[in-house]
């Protein structure tokens, strides 16, 4: 009789333990991690340039001259920008900010990429 109650005692202990543990793992990702992400990319000339890696340009990428300006939300652990040019002599310019803050900054002719920028 006695052994049958610390069994029921040391099982109920037990169940208790675990719906704690899988509450406190539901709990933790409630949250999603979205990030404010503002892009910029400015050339020196009038010949266009696609830029490809935004929200807004799906596969083939957005077209553009002179400057590109826009702040999206994203999600997930990263990405990357890259932006060509048919014209060798035109100057194109990155810059990237998450959650206001400067991540990248890179210039060069024709192609140039942000390489991958964590949003971590």
């Amino acid at each position: 009789m006695k052994t049958n109650r610390i069994a029921c005692r040391n099982l109920s202990a037990l169940i208790i333990v675990f719906l704690c543990l899988f509450m406190c793992q539901a709990c933790s990702k409630d949250t999603p991690n979205s990030n404010t992400v503002r892009v910029q990319v400015e050339t020196n000339s009038d010949e266009p340039v696609r830029i490809y890696g935004t929200k807004d340009g799906g596969e083939t990428g957005v077209v553009i001259k002179n400057s590109y300006d826009k702040t999206f939300e994203l999600e997930g652990e990263g990405f990357g920008i890259d932006a060509r040019c048919k014209d060798g002599n035109t100057l194109i310019t990155i810059k990237v900010w998450v959650n206001g803050k400067l991540k990248k900054n890179v210039s060069g002719n024709k192609f140039v990429t942000s390489g991958y920028i964590s949003l971590l």
